[in-house]
């Protein structure tokens, strides 16, 4: 009686612990990222697409932000300089730029395209 509940929840949490087939460097933006834009835009919801190897692609919305933000994520041993995280984020598109320099986005270092 409680065995198909039971499993359906455990498949749900284990999905969500493990993040699918990605990365731990981009499971990990993906959760800071929305963590410190929650902060500024309220509930975001944050996506990452695999474009090649080492290369993925997050866009990231709320209910408040007029335009998605768009990123460029790579491990943190692409980045041109020391990160304190695992992950390289180089913002691609202007609400990107705009928003790295504003609020805890700040924090992460993102790379407007003007450290590269």
């Amino acid at each position: 009686m409680y065995g198909l509940p039971l499993l359906l929840v455990g498949g749900i949490a284990f999905a969500s612990y493990s993040g699918g087939n990605n990365p731990v460097y981009v499971q990990e933006a993906i959760t800071a990222v929305s963590s410190k834009m929650s902060y500024s835009y309220g509930p975001t919801n944050c996506k990452a697409i695999e474009k090649d190897a080492s290369h993925w692609d997050m866009t990231c919305s709320s209910s408040i932000t007029p335009s998605a933000l768009t990123f460029t994520i790579q491990s943190a041993d692409k980045a041109p300089y020391d990160l304190a995280t695992s992950f390289y984020l180089i913002a691609s598109n202007d609400p990107a730029r705009k928003a790295s320099d504003e609020g805890l986005l700040r924090y992460l270092m993102i790379n407007d395209g003007s450290k590269i």
